[in-house]
Formats: structure tokens, sequence, C-alpha cells
């Protein structure tokens, strides 16, 4: 059996794709590593959250929808104790917990598409070695069962 040599198109092809999947590796590491550094610097300041939770409550007033709603079952049962206990309790504000959850649920997806990237980018970086030492394999397969048949 002869072996055919790939064609010079070939070979470009196959420099390119490497290339392309040596960028692709390398892009996926270096978002990987700045979700990373993102996730750890929230774990260390927690307030960098603020901003976030700040622009959710500006677009969805959703902490003035339930201050409303709370002020208005309370409302029913005794409007002079609702004015002072409400003025001293802490608010609950559920957008800073939902930015909590966005943030979580972003870094978690960026991170998926991250290890993708890696995966894609390394496949393609080394397909080329796998095609050739499955091909050798098979030409020396084939060359084998060719020799007992002699």
């Amino acid at each position: 059996m002869d072996y055919q040599q790939p064609s010079r198109s070939t070979e470009v092809i196959a420099v390119i794709v490497r290339l392309l999947g040596l960028v692709m590796l390398i892009v996926g590491l270096t978002i990987a590593i700045k979700v990373i550094i993102e996730a750890w610097s929230l774990y260390e300041e927690p307030q960098r959250i603020e901003r976030f939770a700040e622009a959710i409550d500006e677009g969805s007033n959703l902490d003035q929808l339930l201050r409303s709603f709370s002020q208005k079952t309370a409302s029913t049962e005794n409007e002079v104790e609702t004015a002072t206990t409400t003025s001293q309790q802490a608010t609950l504000r559920i957008s800073y917990f939902l930015a909590w959850i966005i943030a979580l649920v972003l870094l978690m997806v960026i991170g998926g598409l991250a290890a993708s990237a890696i995966r894609t980018g390394g496949q393609l970086a080394l397909y080329d070695l796998q095609v050739k030492r499955f091909a050798n394999e098979l030409i020396k397969q084939a060359q084998k069962s060719a020799a007992k048949k002699d």
C-alpha cells in the first residue's frame, strides 16, 4: 500500500486550523482566569455587588414595590406602630440578593463558555496530530494484514 503525502494546500489548512485552535485555547484560558479573578474579588469585597444591586433596583423598582406592599398590609393592622417600627427596622433589599444570584449565574455561564473554548481550542490544536497517529495505525494494520495474506 502506498502512503500518499498530503498536498500543500492540505498542509496549509492544517496549520491554519492548528493556529485557530491555539488562539481559541489562549482566549479561553484568558477568560477563565478573568472569571476566577472576578469571583475571588467578589469574595474578598462583597460590597462591590452594591452597584449592580442599585442598577437592578433602579430598573425594576423591586425594593420599592416590596416596601409599598409591606406597608399596605401593615397599615391595616395598626398605623401608628407601623410607622415607628418600619423606620427603626433595617429594610430587606431583595435587589441585593437578586444581584448576587445574577452575578453568580453570569460567572458560571462565562466560565462554562471559557471551558468550552479551551476544550475546542485544544482539540483543534491537536487535531492534526491525532489524525496522523490514527492514520499511521491504520497503515500499520493494513500492512500487517497484507503481509499475513502473502
